[in-house]
């Protein structure tokens, strides 16, 4: 990817004028681009621009888009993470962003240590998002999502194929299932203390959810939620 693609929120077409600010006007300082250059632009929308920079102001810089390209959008997998604590959940979300992720859906476990966050915590976990975006080269930015607690998610959970990661012995690995693309397959991993039991139950009876092995050993919640999401990517029908 190159060093000098920004993110724009909002649609992106052939000869619009448009002004970048903010962090993104930040980014652009550093890189020391000239009025002249062309740089690109990414929306987390599907859409890449290539736009050349007429100026650069104190608060902000004036663009000129030049051409959009436009990518369907893949099927991918949702990443639906038990609340842990704030590093490893910040690093849960850049990674799932850099592995393909659709959505994040974050939902307080039992045995997380928090309930809900705060609107700066979703705020800087979007920001991680879409610098990991922007990184990475992909052209969607996931939906990061605050769901309810399991026994809440009702309807929501019969939309989906949700997969349960279980360290159970007797559970079959993850690679070994059926993955269909008629629905959304949806990750379900736990806290750092895992599931309890009383979710565990909810998730597989009363939702439906498919009982996996992501390893012969016992993973971390942030190991768990990368090794699913790199499993089932190598399993998914082609896009």
């Amino acid at each position: 990817m190159p060093a000098d693609r920004f993110f724009y929120d909002g649609p992106l077409k052939e000869g619009k004028a448009l002004q970048l600010v903010g962090e993104e006007l930040k980014h652009l300082l550093v890189m020391r681009l000239r009025p002249g250059e062309l740089l690109e632009l990414v929306n987390g929308r599907g859409e890449l621009a290539k736009a050349t920079l007429r100026a650069v102001e104190k608060r902000e810089a004036d663009l000129l888009i030049e051409e959009v390209e436009r990518a369907t959008k893949p099927f991918r997998p949702i990443l639906a993470q038990a609340l842990t604590k704030q590093p490893k959940l910040e690093w849960i979300v850049e990674k799932a962003t850099e592995l393909g992720a659709t959505e994040i859906w974050l939902f307080p476990g039992e045995k997380s240590e928090r309930e809900k966050l705060s609107q700066h915590q979703m705020e800087r976990l979007r920001h991680l998002s879409i610098a990991a975006m922007k990184q990475c080269g992909r052209l969607y930015l996931p939906e990061i999502v605050e769901q309810p607690a399991l026994k809440l998610w009702g309807e929501l959970a019969a939309e989906h194929q949700l997969l349960l990661a279980d360290p159970v012995a007797t559970a079959p690995y993850l690679w070994e299932q059926k993955i269909g693309s008629s629905r959304g397959v949806v990750l379900l991993i736990g806290s750092e203390a895992g599931f309890s039991d009383s979710e565990r139950k909810i998730a597989l009876t009363t939702l439906g959810a498919t009982s996996v092995r992501l390893h012969e050993n016992i993973l971390r919640a942030e190991t768990a939620s990368m090794a699913a999401l790199i499993l089932l990517r190598s399993i998914l029908p082609p896009n």
